[in-house]
């Protein structure tokens, strides 16, 4: 699905726990490279770079935040890279994604039961890639604020409470809003965070009145892909009714 001419939005389904679930990573092309919001499940690279044009690789990947569907695929996107990939993360949730410390809502029981439902050298990549004992991941720091000079620019907006260093994008020039999982889409309906994967609820909550003002035509939400309706008058609805 395109947003821009440079811009796309990738769908793809994955079977996870006996379950199919849906994802929508973003690709931006430009300069002969691609940017990468976002990596998709453990498992997923074969799948995921069949959405991605060839002839542009992988030189750049915006992590969201720490889950696990987020980052799956950081070791083969790094290996493809032969160490130039550039990792941008927020602060808050950096030390998971170097391997410092624990991911936040995946148990060791819970790692090791996705982990084991993979071949064994993607297996041993993943415990390498996020191990305290090799190097960190994340290049380039983030804190909220920033514009990134990836396609015509890409505001960094801190929305903590999903995860401690979760943060959205906005891509001014089309109005679009990737909302990573500060939201979801079910039923063709814009909704919250999801309260069972959500570490601190209310601050997540209140995460969603950094949109406020926001000029968007298009929101991006990984999990239910595409919105286009009255963002404002949704953020009331979920923010009063919190």
């Amino acid at each position: 699905m395109k947003i821009t001419d440079t811009m796309e939005v990738i769908e793809f389904k994955l079977e996870v726990g006996g379950h199919e679930i849906v994802i929508h990573p973003i690709v931006i092309y430009e300069e002969g490279q691609a940017v990468l919001i976002d990596t998709g499940f453990p498992g997923s690279y074969e799948m995921l770079m069949q959405h991605i044009d060839p002839a542009y690789p992988v030189n750049t990947v915006i992590l969201t935040h720490q889950d696990l569907d987020h980052i799956g695929t950081l070791p083969q996107l790094l290996a493809a890279a032969n160490g130039g990939l550039k990792v941008y993360a927020h602060t808050g949730d950096q030390p998971a994604i170097d391997g410092r410390a624990p991911f936040l809502k995946a148990s060791p029981e819970r790692l090791d039961m996705m982990l084991s439902a993979l071949p064994q050298p993607e297996q041993d990549a993943f415990r390498s890639v996020f191990s305290p004992e090799t190097p960190g991941n994340v290049t380039h720091t983030l804190h909220g604020g920033e514009l990134l000079p990836f396609a015509g620019g890409l505001q960094v907006i801190a929305t903590p409470g999903h995860t401690p260093g979760h943060i959205s994008l906005y891509h001014p020039s089309s109005k679009t809003l990737i909302t990573a999982d500060a939201m979801v889409v079910e039923d063709g309906q814009l909704m919250g965070p999801v309260p069972q994967h959500t570490l601190n609820m209310e601050q997540a909550i209140q995460s969603l009145n950094a949109f406020r003002n926001l000029d968007v035509e298009t929101v991006v939400c990984y999990h239910g892909g595409l919105f286009r309706g009255d963002l404002q008058q949704r953020l009331d609805e979920l923010v009063h009714s919190s």
